[in-house]
């Protein structure tokens, strides 16, 4: 019986391949996905492993999230560690992101995604995170160092000229020495550049201090103790780590940061499986019924029904094997790929060989082969069933079962989906979406169970405008005749759409939420001054765009994260008059006047979440501790002011970090917005990433992360679509092997090679149409009613995009067309003679 299913899969090629293409495509996400993360992972947790301190001492971020301003601690704490018995070194350290090194063309250094590192030199050599390579240390704002790999990329030497753009400043200096990057830490492998310490704490953080210690221990002095010593001497506000703890915490860290990145990978990977098994359930169910009277011989010579069903699933084991091992194979590539390229533009991230755990190959192998085979068993099961007498009669049929069992179940996912729905519906907010998101996947699936019911139907209505010719006629009876398999090979595209015309509609109404919402709140300001990356710039931009002629005036905003009890909030700091014009500030309840108080302005979604209200008082937790603040007015929904909005006195006296994050510029009446543009850039030529835009590009520019996410997804969202086409195409394909006598006596009666070509798109176009019309609707639908339960969450307006809807069901007809092209070819070329008298 093995060699048997064996044989089969090679006497039918062409099922094989197809049904192998599905497999192999979703295992090559989930191997890649495994195989990467794991490769560099690996690489980056031997920076972790170098750790060059005994011990770590780290301030405790009461926030404990990238707040805007790195913790610190002043010097005092360093000479209390010193002292404390077992210590013989205390390196103070500092090390802040967000600073840039400029190319020699006034461009910034190209870091592949990686943060730029700022850091002060160390003092003691025994515990410094990086050495020196090459030269002299830095000394003053003149001299500054950088690591190799961003020297070697940008063609650095000792003595040249290195451009700097810093969280307080831009400065030029002197490369004097070249260094590694960091070993060890979050910085690990990145960018660096480093000045003397009194420079660094001046340009990096614009005040003293130092955001950790590395510990030097005296021979024989156990880390453990030392430990304890040093948390019972400084307290409660300092995190005390030893070289191993230090090197479990970073690999937690990358082991949840390359988790997060796996999972969004798998979450295609399911989707590919999920559509691949449509395909699969579809193919063995043709499989099952062009052999019935071959399984039913085998029956009657003295097989018996296990054997009968061990054979079909002989075939989908292979299938699975197979299209796991080539899938594992691309994966592995594709992460080679990736690792080859991270190599090659030197990112300076240690060199690990491909990681291929046995946990990666059995992973694989059980996905792949557990879908193949669970997606066959239902035919398979059926195929054991056939009774041994029925190869004695020349027409074998496999009975139908009755639907009533399907529709039972389809009913109550559709019924659960209501229930939802309606639930959805009522709720606000991020709670609502879910819901609706839930309720949408339950209606797909109960849509799949209750679609035979409907397709025939379905397919009648939409073949109805083609016409009745002989050609339209034959093809439309044919999509018809098996509602099963019809509405099979028309889900996988269902699920297609309705995940594409969901996004497009969420993606269009985002997009003119932003355009609204950002056009209303800018009020007088001509142009708005942002940067790249990083997000925040140097108070001294604001002051020299003060001195452009043309500008009226510069309304500065500062952001930093901070938090209120459990909640993560922003919070915003503005500059006088910035909500008298500059920004278009609507209030529910409230005053502005309490701003220049000390007072609080709240958004009402954040004002809701936290159950405050005009007046009421509440505790704000920074890095520089928890700060009392009394709400002065709640604010309607405003894109510009979604956080706690506090005058800049009162931002700078809670911590607020000590740059600026957007500025609006108002021009003179007497100057153009163009012109006063040019002359800002001319002005900041040493800040390249420095933008300077108007009203109407700004709002382009907000519109842009949208447009990124929405391609991103929808490139994912293609191999769905190519596995249903796919489908599409063994479908036909098998059902030209299955109709070969019908076809031969249709040729025979006068039908030719044109019209029967003709016949089969049309059933092509007819399974294409039925599943995006579905996913369409489906789609759409609730893509509104998730607009509407997140209208106050920044989907203020619907916008149903019609034209691109309409394409999108017109390339549904086109699929149709195209994936119906090589099953005609093949049907056309059967000999005549010999389709009449195939059995």
């Amino acid at each position: 019986m093995l060699r048997l299913g064996l044989r089969s899969v090679l006497a039918h090629r062409l099922r094989f391949v197809l049904c192998t293409v599905a497999v192999l495509l979703g295992i090559a996400f989930v191997g890649g996905a495994l195989v990467f993360t794991d490769t560099l992972s690996a690489a980056l947790k031997k920076n972790f492993s170098s750790s060059t301190a005994d011990i770590t001492v780290t301030p405790v971020d009461p926030v404990g999230v990238r707040s805007g301003r790195p913790a610190t601690f002043t010097s005092d704490v360093v000479e209390r560690i010193a002292a404390v018995p077992g210590v013989a070194g205390a390196n103070p350290e500092l090390l802040v992101s967000d600073v840039q090194i400029l190319a020699p063309d006034g461009k910034p250094s190209e870091t592949y995604g990686l943060a730029t590192y700022g850091g002060a030199w160390p003092r003691d050599v025994r515990t410094a995170p990086f050495r020196l390579l090459d030269g002299k240390p830095p000394w003053g704002e003149s001299e500054l160092a950088i690591d190799q790999s961003t020297a070697t990329r940008e063609g650095y030497v000792v003595g040249d000229q290195v451009r700097v753009v810093t969280a307080t400043k831009a400065v030029t200096a002197e490369l004097t020495a070249i260094t590694t990057p960091t070993v060890s830490g979050v910085a690990a492998g990145a960018p660096l550049v480093t000045f003397d310490p009194a420079t660094a704490q001046r340009l990096l953080l614009g005040e003293p201090g130092w955001t950790s210690v590395g510990v030097a221990l005296t021979p024989g002095s156990a880390p453990g103790a030392v430990s304890q010593a040093i948390a019972k001497t400084i307290g409660d506000t300092v995190t005390v780590r030893t070289a191993a703890q230090v090197a479990a915490d970073g690999e937690n860290a990358l082991d949840d940061a390359f988790g997060g990145y796996s999972t969004v990978l798998m979450l295609f990977a399911g989707l590919a499986l999920f559509v691949g098994a449509f395909l699969i359930v579809n193919t063995f169910s043709m499989l099952v019924a062009q052999r019935s009277r071959e399984l039913a011989m085998l029956r009657a010579i003295g097989a018996s029904r296990g054997q009968v069903t061990g054979t079909v699933l002989v075939e989908a084991l292979v299938i699975g094997a197979v299209g796991s091992t080539l899938g594992l194979l691309l994966g592995i590539g594709v992460a080679a790929g990736i690792r080859f390229l991270y190599q090659w533009v030197d990112l300076a991230i240690p060199n690990a060989s491909l990681q291929i755990g046995a946990g990666t190959v059995i992973a694989c192998y059980l996905i792949g082969i557990g879908v193949t085979v669970a997606a066959a068993y239902p035919a398979a099961r059926r195929a054991g069933k056939l009774p041994p007498m029925a190869a004695l009669r020349d027409d074998v049929a496999l009975p139908e079962r009755s639907m009533l069992i399907r529709l039972l179940i389809g009913g109550f996912m559709l019924l659960m989906a209501v229930v939802l729905y309606l639930i959805g519906s009522q709720s606000r907010g991020l709670t609502g979406a879910v819901l609706l998101v839930f309720a949408a996947a339950i209606t797909l699936l109960g849509v799949i169970m209750t679609s035979p019911l409907v397709s025939r139907y379905a397919v009648r209505g939409l073949m109805w405008p083609f016409g009745r010719t002989a050609p339209v006629t034959l093809g439309r009876r044919n999509a018809e005749r098996n509602p099963r398999r019809t509405s099979a090979t028309a889900s996988a595209l269902m699920i297609s759409v309705a995940l594409i015309s969901g996004l497009i509609v969420i993606a269009a109404s985002a997009k003119a939420s932003i355009e609204q919402n950002i056009t209303e709140a800018i009020g007088t300001s001509e142009l708005v001054v942002s940067s790249d990356d990083p997000t925040s710039f140097s108070p001294q931009v604001a002051d020299r765009i003060a001195k452009v002629a043309g500008i009226q005036s510069v309304h500065r905003v500062r952001q930093q994260q901070a938090k209120v009890g459990d909640t993560t909030v922003q919070v915003s700091g503005v500059s006088d008059g910035t909500l008298d014009g500059p920004i278009t500030a609507k209030l529910e309840s409230g005053s502005l006047d309490g701003l220049g108080k000390g007072q609080a302005l709240l958004p009402r979604t954040m004002a809701k979440t936290l159950n405050l209200s005009a007046g009421a008082t509440f505790d704000v937790t920074t890095t520089t501790g928890k700060h009392r603040l009394t709400v002065a007015g709640i604010l309607a929904p405003n894109r510009q002011l979604n956080a706690i909005v506090l005058s800049l006195p009162t931002y700078d006296a809670i911590g607020g970090a000590p740059t600026d994050s957007l500025l609006y510029v108002e021009v003179a009446q007497s100057t153009g917005a163009a012109q006063a543009g040019q002359a800002i850039l001319s002005e900041l030529k040493d800040y390249p990433t420095i933008r300077v835009r108007d009203q109407e590009a700004y709002v382009a520019e907000a519109r842009g992360p949208v447009n990124v996410a929405l391609g991103v997804v929808g490139m994912l969202l293609a191999l769905a679509i190519l596995i249903a086409i796919l489908g599409i195409v063994n479908t036909l394909a098998l059902a030209v092997v299955e109709r070969t006598r019908e076809i031969g006596l249709l040729r025979a009666i006068g039908m030719d090679r044109p019209q029967l070509s003709r016949m089969l798109r049309v059933e092509s176009i007819a399974i294409s149409l039925l599943g995006a019309l579905l996913g369409l609707v489906i789609g759409v639908v609730f893509a509104v009613s998730v607009q509407r339960v997140m209208v106050d969450n920044g989907l203020s307006v619907l916008d149903l995009p019609v034209l691109q809807l309409l394409v999108a069901v017109l390339l549904a007809g086109v699929v149709g067309v195209l994936a119906a092209v090589w099953p005609s070819r093949r049907a056309a070329r059967l000999d005549v003679l010999q389709a009449i008298a195939t059995e």
